[in-house]
């Protein structure tokens, strides 16, 4: 008996062993024909809702054509192979959205040109102006971007089959602000992830918040009465001397605020439009609204004049003054963005924190509203392009993976779950990143319009707006009819 139960079991054993090794031999035969793992999902969970959404593309194989592209920020779209599986959970997400488009269309991304933004730029110039066809898509610096779509090399999107702005992994502004006549020769969807992880955002230490009590920020926030008046009451008072009597870097504030691209959020953040379509649809300057002066004048008093908010004025990278005051527990709020979240100092801070979006400007203010940071990227197609069907089904298949997938990632798991600690951080990450908008003031700039108004001007110490309106109106308006004349040629 003991024998025949023991030669049952080698049986068994050698039974299963041969079924793995078939299953083993069947995944791999799999992937050679370009055949995909089907993941599953908790049904309560982000990818899980997200991934109902169809892209409607239809089941084409390009038999291993590569897809190529010439990229200023290649961290973006592409995965060292050896990078991942480190347990970078979005360098895992991007390298798994790779491996899914190539797989299911049988085509090899490849980076045929990456440099400085100013240096893909000039490569692009070249290869689109002398006619070579080099590459399928450009993922270039939205600012310099805006300047290469003056040279005619882009192809309208709308001429590019299957790509629908109407679906979520496209910015709504795509066919509202950034169209014109039907237009669009840039794009900015959720494969441009520098435009997720760089919506600004407020970042509070809510230890400190609390000790101060705050009340509850969310709540303020969700109800939509969270404002810029009540921010500034909140944090005005909010100051402890080192005991040398002056306003520097040793003491304790309630809010401390980097100079830079980040002060030119609050012109979006208040709703106050830098470019705006006339009755015709025709892009006009529309920064001088009734608004306008409140707001300079309030933000110029936020800084200047508020014990509670440390300016930093003189500093413009990451280890400033303004957020090592943050990080060493001496100041309740900063600014920061959605990406901020998954640095290493955030990712290692001992106290709990959260984010708010940026403050309306006031409670008639409809919504939240919220600029990317001016590094971000754009993607275009040139005019040498020879295959629109191609391109566009493969931008659309990057676009709807990195929804489905990567953005989730950055902050339903690297931000909520991980590192966020509380359960309100969902509903106020959607209010962020929904909130997003990008209109022709900034993409379109240039650095030739009103994008960095507030900048130089709180750098300058100057809250004279009508002045600096009429020393720049002239430059920035020839600048903006030369973009509708492009635009009405494409």
């Amino acid at each position: 008996m003991k024998r025949i139960i023991s030669l049952l079991l080698a049986v068994l054993m050698l039974l299963s062993s041969m079924t793995l090794l078939f299953s083993c031999k069947d995944e791999e035969d799999g992937k050679k024909e370009g055949n995909t793992e089907i993941k599953t999902y908790e049904e309560d969970s982000i990818f899980y809702e997200r991934s109902l959404v169809s892209d409607d593309l239809p089941d084409v194989d390009y038999g291993g054509r590569k897809f190529r592209i010439a990229a200023y920020n290649s961290g973006e779209i592409f995965v060292d192979d050896e990078k991942h599986n480190q347990g970078d959970l979005l360098l895992d997400a991007k390298f798994a959205r790779n491996q899914a488009v190539e797989n299911r269309f049988n085509v090899e991304l490849e980076l045929v040109y990456s440099g400085t933004f100013s240096e893909v730029d000039e490569y692009v110039s070249k290869t689109v102006l002398s006619g070579t066809d080099e590459f399928d898509l450009y993922f270039g610096m939205v600012m310099s971007a805006g300047g290469l779509t003056l040279k005619k090399l882009f192809l309208n999107w709308y001429d590019i089959e299957h790509i629908d702005f109407s679906k979520p992994w496209w910015y709504a502004s795509n066919s509202d602000e950034l169209t014109y006549n039907g237009k669009a020769p840039l794009a900015i969807s959720h494969l441009n992830y520098s435009a997720v992880s760089g919506a600004y955002c407020l970042i509070f230490n809510k230890n400190l918040a609390n000790s101060y009590e705050l009340g509850d920020l969310y709540g303020l926030a969700l109800d939509g009465k969270w404002t810029f008046d009540k921010f500034h009451e909140m944090v005005k008072d909010i100051y402890i001397d080192d005991g040398n009597d002056k306003k520097d870097e040793n003491d304790f504030y309630g809010m401390t605020q980097n100079q830079g691209t980040a002060l030119n959020s609050y012109l979006w953040a208040f709703d106050n439009p830098i470019v705006a379509k006339d009755e015709e649809g025709v892009p006009q300057i529309a920064v001088k609204t009734d608004k306008i002066d409140s707001i300079v004048n309030s933000l110029y008093d936020f800084l200047y004049n508020t014990d509670g908010v440390f300016y930093d004025v003189d500093n413009l990278n990451e280890k400033t003054i303004a957020y090592n005051l943050f990080y060493s527990k001496r100041a309740i709020f900063m600014m920061g963005t959605v990406g901020s979240a998954t640095n290493e100092k955030l990712r290692n801070f001992e106290d709990d924190y959260g984010l708010l979006p940026l403050p309306k400007f006031d409670e008639n203010q409809s919504e939240y509203k919220t600029m990317v940071g001016g590094h971000h990227s754009a993607i275009a197609v040139p005019k040498t392009c020879k295959d629109t069907e191609f391109v566009g089904t493969i931008v659309e298949a990057l676009s709807a993976e990195s929804w489905k997938t990567v953005t989730p990632t950055l902050y339903e798991i690297a931000l909520k779950t991980r590192y966020l600690r509380d359960s309100e951080s969902k509903q106020i990450m959607d209010i962020i990143i929904e909130g997003t908008t990008f209109d022709y003031g900034s993409v379109y700039d240039n650095w030739k319009g009103f994008a960095f108004m507030l900048e130089r001007m709180m750098g300058a110490g100057n809250s004279n707006f009508e002045s600096y309106y009429n020393m720049q109106y002239s430059n920035a308006r020839l600048h903006y009819k030369k973009l509708v004349k492009t635009l009405d040629k494409i």
